[in-house]
């Protein structure tokens, strides 16, 4: 199987434009963490949830009955940003995701090992290691990781070029907000370091300068957008590489379902790149330890604590997730004793 693009627009059409986006921030207003306000006859609160800097599961009140979504759900244990707070009280309903249904993540340290592992393989060979990364929050994470290997000697300092225009300004929003870190990531920012900043690294600000990073001296690492090779600036640099057995491709998301990202990680030797056939020569490795998404173990005890909570769910509800993944978890969560249901495409529920 071959991955194609299906767009008949060429060049295909965005389905937003800038100026829909500056009349849709007219509508926006900050909301602090656990504190309610209304929304029509609704009182909804917003919880910490760990995803990216601002993620939130939503609580919806009304008429005595509660909704919790558990939107995009974090990991424990990662840097830069707090934990995913518990939920105590329960709900009457819970939404979930499920998009690591069956899945378990590395361990952190782990993931840590075999990124300076993959690095160190680059710097051997004088290669490029290009890393297809979403520019909020996986970036980040990347660069924290990537200087914390090199200030404890685990990775030599390999040139470092973030070629994302979006992901420089969600770091400058990261830095905005140190008050939302974790202990660690805190602490390093008191004793004078800097964990969002890689030693010398070079950030791309125009077309022209991304495309002159391949011209300059190897090894060196490349981290761009968008991180599932659906557009952007890393298919560019994927282009040149694709063909070159001295490259490393290197997933550390999530990858959607027919995405040109998953069909690589599936094993593909062939693609169709700008219309064109390409043979896969680069190296693909994967590490799902970076992942923003909680594993299977982590969801299960995110929504293990309703069971025992003081308002048990009459229904959870998996949502965003493939078949596979949501087939996995749900007989996982029915055994906690919480009663499931899957939604099918345009269906409506009533909540009793």
């Amino acid at each position: 199987m071959l991955f194609r693009s299906f767009s008949r627009h060429k060049p295909a059409l965005p389905l937003y434009t800038e100026k829909d986006a500056e009349r849709a921030l007219k509508h926006f207003k900050p909301v602090a963490f656990d504190e309610s306000f209304s929304v029509g006859p609704f009182r909804v609160s917003l919880a910490l949830a760990g995803h990216i800097l601002g993620a939130s599961m939503i609580s919806v009140e009304e008429g005595g009955r509660k909704l919790l979504f558990s939107g995009d759900l974090g990991r424990p244990g990662t840097p830069i940003l707090r934990d995913p707070v518990a939920i105590t009280g329960g709900a009457d309903y819970v939404v979930m995701e499920t998009t690591y249904g069956g899945r378990e993540h590395e361990p952190a340290g782990e993931a840590r090992r075999l990124l300076a592992e993959v690095v160190n393989a680059a710097a051997a060979g004088r290669g490029v290691l290009l890393i297809p990364a979403f520019a909020i929050g996986r970036t980040q994470e990347i660069v924290w990781d990537l200087d914390r290997l090199l200030a404890d000697g685990e990775i030599p300092h390999v040139p470092l070029y973030l070629d994302s225009p979006m992901a420089r300004s969600a770091s400058d929003i990261y830095r905005r907000y140190p008050g939302y870190y974790d202990e660690e990531t805190y602490r390093l920012l008191q004793e004078g370091e800097t964990p969002l900043d890689y030693p010398g690294q070079t950030i791309t600000t125009d077309s022209r300068s991304s495309h002159g990073i391949l011209e300059r001296p190897r090894p060196m690492v490349i981290v761009a957008s968008s991180g599932m090779l659906t557009g952007g600036r890393v298919v560019a640099h994927l282009r040149e590489l694709i063909d070159d057995p001295g490259a490393i491709l290197l997933f550390v998301g999530y990858q959607g379902e027919g995405t040109l990202g998953a069909h690589l990680q599936a094993g593909a030797r062939e693609v169709w790149l700008d219309g064109a056939r390409r043979q896969v020569r680069c190296a693909i490795r994967t590490i799902s330890g970076f992942s923003a998404h909680a594993d299977e173990s982590e969801l299960l005890d995110w929504v293990g604590a309703f069971a025992t909570a003081p308002m048990k769910p009459r229904t959870v509800f998996l949502v965003h997730g493939d078949p596979e993944a949501a087939d996995a978890i749900e007989p996982k969560v029915r055994a906690l004793g919480l009663p499931t249901h899957r939604p099918a495409w345009r269906e409506s529920v009533e909540l009793g």
